[in-house]
């Protein structure tokens, strides 16, 4: 837990200090008011739903992927924060703050990032996506493993199955929503938004 709570620190500090360097102009904050509820409303549609929560839902981490890598990391980490709040009106399993914040604020938040390497080929998109998606299922993972181990299936230690449990449903729809974005002409998005090159983050 206490490792938990340092990590968030450390996350929510170079947040909040590069959101201060980088403000929001109004056109963001309009974009990223209707990406998360679309994420909102996508999350609703769901063809797969586990017992214990997650599943595969209509690609509900697109539009959140997508404000990384049209307007950067720190909108697109906003638009992941803006969503996870949204989605507490579904409403919310929380038996611990830390448990909160790894299954409903982090994650979201992390899959901002997948405008790390920028959007100008389509390697950078499909990488930058990916490890936004990995960065969101280790903090499902880790919510699984610490908080939610007593639901392990019989001869399963806790670890492997929120590995496979996270993977095999909210794992899958980001990826698939790491495809869709890969083929999507986001060159052409940009340029019909105006929106400037995002630079590549070192």
């Amino acid at each position: 837990v206490i490792f938990i709570g340092i990590i968030s620190v450390i996350i929510f500090a170079l947040y909040f200090r590069d959101l201060k360097r980088n403000p929001l102009t109004t056109k963001k904050m309009i974009v990223i008011a209707m990406m998360s509820g679309l994420s909102f409303m996508l999350g609703l549609i769901q063809f797969v739903k586990y017992p214990q929560g997650g599943g595969i839902n209509l690609l509900s981490s697109l539009p959140i992927l997508m404000v990384g890598l049209l307007y950067g990391p720190i909108t697109g980490m906003t638009c992941g924060l803006v969503a996870g709040l949204i989605s507490l009106i579904g409403g919310a399993y929380i038996i611990h703050p830390a448990q909160f914040l790894l299954d409903y604020i982090l994650p979201t938040m992390l899959l901002g990032v997948s405008g790390i390497f920028g959007s100008d080929s389509k390697k950078n998109i499909f990488i930058g996506c990916l490890i936004a998606v990995l960065l969101k299922q280790t903090a499902h993972i880790l919510s699984g493993c610490i908080y939610f181990g007593a639901y392990a299936w019989e001869g399963w230690d806790p670890l492997p199955y929120s590995i496979v449990y996270n993977l095999s449903g909210t794992g899958v729809e980001g990826l698939l929503s790491s495809i869709v974005l890969t083929v999507m002409p986001l060159a052409k998005i940009k340029k019909m938004a105006n929106i400037p090159s995002v630079t590549k983050v070192s």
